[in-house]
């Protein structure tokens, strides 16, 4: 399986590395997300974006609607894991705990690269600000973490390679598919990774992940419409900023928004 580029956190330098803590700060989460480390492999995207979206972020306007609409959203819960169970699996308490830090960070992060996405996208069809964003002093929360790593895309073994295929996006036609990082991070417990795809299984093939997926796209779309009132962007420097845009928002980003959700609320506490 081919595998999307991406510039790592600790290959970035300059700007980039600049760009990368601000998000990290202002996200309150230990990472940056694979859409803004993809966007950093083209020349130029990465920082056209932050010029865009990064006022808002800021100001705390597009966090704080990003996370009401993941929290609001309707969903068909996953059945429970037992503790017991994850015992079974090699997860002891402490193993739960470094669960629960990748999901709580990857449920901050998704609504907000969502909605910085769709705002994104309307600066790209040429809307432009009517009114300035109002100025106020925002404080974010506390990240979760440390993280542990991700597994290595380009070393991992070839039956995780496999197990992650069950999960993957769709990409470009004839392109690579998209793993999403939240998976990456549970490479070193395949048995729990088997669990947690197993589970979700179930729910995107009945349909109830894709049918929650639209009622979060419904009001992101509402969202974005409000704040890019307040946004403004030079012309960008690549059409493949669009393309890339486009395929997080439409499949990658909501559908792990429902992911990271349903198994935050299936671990136990």
């Amino acid at each position: 399986m081919a595998f999307l580029a991406e510039l790592a956190e600790r290959d970035a330098a300059g700007e980039k590395a600049a760009i990368y803590a601000e998000m990290k700060r202002l996200g309150g989460v230990p990472m940056v997300a694979l859409i803004f480390r993809h966007l950093a492999t083209i020349p130029g995207a990465l920082e056209w974006l932050w010029a865009a979206i990064g006022p808002a972020w800021r100001a705390g306007f597009l966090q704080e609607a990003a996370w009401r609409i993941a929290r609001e959203a309707p969903m068909e819960p996953l059945a429970a894991i037992a503790r017991e169970a994850l015992v079974a699996l090699g997860v002891d308490d402490a193993g739960l705990a470094e669960a629960r830090i990748v999901v709580d960070s990857y449920n901050l992060a998704n609504p907000e690269n969502m909605l910085s996405i769709l705002c994104a996208l309307r600066l790209l069809d040429g809307a432009r600000a009517v009114e300035p964003i109002a100025a106020r002093a925002w404080t974010p929360p506390a990240a979760p973490g440390p993280l542990v790593p991700m597994t290595d895309v380009a070393t991992m073994p070839r039956e995780m390679a496999a197990l992650l295929d069950l999960v993957a996006a769709p990409g470009e036609e004839k392109g690579p598919r998209v793993v999403q990082s939240l998976y990456r991070h549970f490479g070193h417990r395949p048995a729990f990774l088997a669990l947690l795809v197993t589970l979700l299984a179930q729910r995107f093939d009945d349909g109830s992940i894709e049918r929650s997926v639209a009622s979060i796209r419904a009001s992101m779309n509402t969202s974005a419409d409000a704040l890019v009132r307040t946004l403004c962007a030079p012309p960008a420097p690549d059409p493949a900023i669009r393309i890339v845009c486009e395929r997080f928002a439409g499949a990658v980003i909501p559908q792990m928004i429902v992911v990271g959700s349903l198994l935050a609320r299936a671990l136990p506490r």
